[in-house]
């Protein structure tokens, strides 16, 4: 069948941009999608379609969605709950007492659907999730219409569903079995970090990941706390633990690396460890700044993440952009340092390949699946539009995306959502943060 004689989407008109990595925008005469690929990218071809298979993308950017390598999407219900802390307190005094009560597979599906929502509404169109019964934050991304990595949490104390300690194996087993099967999911584990998981520990994921081929993800050098205590208990940092351990390859990711010392890079180059920056979770909870420019001069594979609503506290990735962009170029006291382009494309493509899905998004090329973000060009805060990267890393916002297409269906039309109601879960959501108020001693503001 020659794809582009059966378009199921036709955009027309605008400005795309295929790939932040390698090429700048153009002028758009149209893009043919057919059922979730990409038949055909700014093409001036003829070709037959119905009204209703078009969309008009004029004053927009065409480009690829945006890809958060990082987050805990059912924490958003607890989003405000605790603030102005830092990471130690935060977890202990009150995230953890919380998730203790509170965190259940119905509570999971609704705190994951409200930011799915939120995420597919501001242009994200794959996410990197890992949390607790994560079968149901699937099934959240299924009814949303996302891409996602699920990452089952694993840790050595009980957690909400591995309830004694050492649980986790046979919970991550269970998972496994037990996740839906559906072409946007793709399973994975996630141990919290070294100071809650032991070495034994990381060794036993990264066997049952490499016998599933999936990732393993986990918090690495957070904060100088963890650091410390790692060399306290072991000699070493926490890179060079997980080294000894010999679960760093290139199907491992190293999420937050805020604390790495040269050597710890040397490592992650030679192991082929790919990793993700949340800059504005980093920085709200003092937790210090990663070195990118370094990393990503060493030719490390860097992503961006928001981390969980709970201690960012917006899933929006535009906003994640312009952080990375300007927190790297103070850091490294150099304005030339993580440019637009290079931040673009951690979000896009360089994510894709974090997640080891590049041969299937993060550039807008024939044969790929159709996640397509297209972008209000309209707005005040974005005029003149002299650079349209800049504009997007250093201008944009969540609120200027329009549309969102995933493996070629449209999940966002005209800023509306076209697959769930968000004013039905907006109503469970309040009903439920209503009970942790009052359990916090909080007020909950209607």
């Amino acid at each position: 069948m020659n794809l582009l004689r059966a378009p199921s989407l036709v955009l027309e008109n605008g400005l795309i941009l295929r790939d932040p990595s390698t090429s700048g925008p153009e002028v758009h005469a149209r893009t043919l999608i057919s059922g979730d690929i990409i038949a055909s990218v700014n093409t001036s071809e003829k070709v037959d379609w119905s009204p209703g298979q078009v969309v008009d993308c004029s004053n927009c950017l065409i480009m690829p969605g945006l890809v958060n390598c990082h987050v805990h999407s059912a924490m958003s219900m607890f989003r405000g709950l605790a603030d102005d802390l830092p990471l130690e307190t935060w977890l202990n005094q009150f995230i953890f007492p919380s998730e203790a009560k509170y965190v259940s597979p119905e509570m999971v599906r609704l705190g994951s659907t409200l930011s799915a929502v939120e995420m597919a509404l501001s242009g994200v169109t794959t996410i990197a999730d890992a949390y607790f019964f994560m079968e149901e934050a699937a099934q959240a991304v299924i009814d949303v219409g996302l891409r996602a990595v699920i990452a089952q949490g694993v840790l050595d104390v009980p957690t909400p569903d591995a309830k004694s300690q050492g649980a986790w194996k046979e919970r991550a087993l269970y998972f496994f079995r037990s996740v839906p099967s559906h072409p946007n999911i793709t399973p994975a584990l996630f141990c919290h970090s070294p100071y809650l998981c032991q070495p034994g520990t990381y060794s036993s994921a990264a066997e049952i990941c490499k016998s599933h081929d999936v990732k393993l993800f986990s918090h690495v050098a957070e904060t100088l706390t963890e650091s410390q205590l790692i060399h306290k208990r072991y000699g070493v940092t926490p890179v060079e633990l997980l080294n000894s351990s010999g679960v760093l390859d290139s199907s491992f990711v190293a999420v937050h690396c805020v604390h790495l010392t040269d050597r710890d890079v040397e490592i992650f180059r030679d192991s082929q460890v790919s990793i993700v920056h949340c800059p504005e979770s980093n920085m709200k909870l003092a937790s210090g700044h990663a070195r990118i420019k370094n990393l990503l001069d060493n030719g490390l594979t860097v992503g961006l993440g928001t981390d969980g609503a709970a201690s960012n506290n917006n899933l929006d990735l535009f906003e994640e952009m312009r952080s990375a962009s300007l927190l790297g170029k103070l850091v490294s006291k150099n304005p030339e340092a993580v440019n637009a382009a290079e931040t673009l494309t951690m979000a896009t493509i360089g994510g894709a390949r974090v997640l080891g899905l590049d041969d299937v998004i993060g550039t807008l090329s024939p044969g790929k699946q159709a996640d397509i973000v297209v972008v209000d060009l309209s707005q005040p805060h974005l005029q003149p539009l002299y650079n349209p990267v800049s504009q997007l890393v250093y201008c944009a916002r969540g609120s200027d995306v329009r549309d969102v297409i995933v493996a070629g269906k449209q999940i966002v039309r005209n800023r509306k959502l076209c697959s769930v109601s968000y004013n039905v879960i907006k109503k469970k959501v309040l009903e439920l943060a209503a009970k942790i108020a009052s359990d916090t001693g909080k007020k909950l503001f209607q």
